[in-house]
């Protein structure tokens, strides 16, 4: 491999660190990196943010998040899936309803988003 030219300013820490090998072994696995993706598309839609800390606020159903957003039910639908299959919200049944709230992981993305902007 061709040596690579560093600027001294990082390369004592870089060496300390273990070169390229030692940072990459750092890093989160491939799974990991998907699942943090996957939380990042979803929250990067300004409707499902808002949906999302909406229900860090208040559970709900999906008659109240429409009328909260002014959305059809259709698109509202393929917003909470989305919000779903990241893990950052789940439903349970009660009745005819279908109640929403944010899971453990989703009150800790509004949380950290909340503070850091």
């Amino acid at each position: 491999m061709e040596e690579i030219e560093i600027p001294d300013s990082i390369r004592c820490e870089f060496e300390i660190k273990g070169g390229i090998d030692g940072i990459v072994e750092l890093l989160p696995d491939d799974q990991r990196i998907r699942y943090i993706s996957s939380i990042a598309r979803a929250i990067s839609d300004p409707v499902r943010l808002r949906v999302l800390f909406a229900l860090c606020i208040q559970p709900m159903c999906v008659c109240l998040i429409v009328a909260m957003t002014e959305y059809a039910y259709s698109k509202m639908s393929y917003h909470l899936s989305i919000l779903r299959d990241s893990g950052l919200i789940c439903s349970k049944q009660e009745g005819n309803y279908l109640i929403y709230c944010p899971t453990d992981i989703g009150r800790k993305v509004v949380e950290w988003i909340g503070k850091s902007f």
